[in-house]
């Protein structure tokens, strides 16, 4: 391995690395490392190197999970690469939290639906696994305040919803006759481990307050 290569791997394992990268990413780096532009041939070969050691993961043509650092990058974090603004929600973060007793292998993410040109939504299969994209309002993406619906940085890397937040979400795209998304099934759900009074004030923020009352009030938990 040249000189060169073994500096651009160690900056690619270090703490603050990306966690996802693109090819003009790596070819910052890789030219940070030299000293010089690397050419773009000899970059190809490094990075057909580095994929068949596993060190990479191609998520789609261009787009890749880091596995030179510790912990490497997962899934979720290449969701605001392939939709801006992107925030995981909904089945992903209920499963992860050990509420959904039925998770998904799906990432689940919602990116909000703007003035202008819509996002890609729907399905998205990818190398590194399948993506599922809803759009909402951005009033209701952002509602409440941030300690409320985004989960705070324990080591993650990606806008990820509290698990409050996450059900909100899943009423909201429910309730919604532009949404496809079906009503949660109760008894999936672990609604103990919920933080009921942050479930309220987001409620109250995205002016789901009825909905979800009669929601909680089939469930008996009310």
């Amino acid at each position: 391995m040249k000189p060169w290569q073994m500096q651009f791997e160690s900056r690619l394992g270090a703490a603050d690395a990306p966690p996802v990268l693109n090819r003009d990413l790596l070819a910052r780096m890789a030219r940070s490392a030299h000293g010089r532009t690397v050419p773009a041939s000899s970059l190809s070969h490094w990075l057909k190197s580095a994929l068949a050691r596993g060190k990479l993961e191609r998520v789609q043509r261009g787009l890749y999970l880091n596995g030179f650092r510790t912990p490497p990058g997962r899934l979720a974090d290449a969701a605001a690469w392939l939709c801006s603004d992107a925030v995981v929600s909904l089945n992903s973060v209920l499963g992860d939290a050990g509420i959904l007793n039925n998770p998904t292998h799906t990432l689940t993410a919602l990116v909000p639906v703007d003035a202008g040109a819509p996002p890609q939504l729907g399905r998205k299969p990818t190398a590194a696994g399948v993506f599922h994209f809803f759009g909402v309002p951005r009033r209701i993406l952002e509602a409440g305040e941030a300690a409320d619906r985004l989960q705070a940085d324990d080591g993650m890397e990606h806008a990820r919803a509290t698990p409050e937040k996450a059900l909100i979400d899943w009423l909201y795209l429910a309730a919604s006759p532009r949404s496809h998304r079906t009503w949660p099934v109760r008894g999936d759900l672990d609604l103990s481990l919920l933080d009921m009074q942050r479930l309220q004030r987001l409620a109250r923020a995205t002016g789901m307050e009825k909905i979800l009352g009669d929601w909680l009030a089939q469930s008996g938990t009310a």
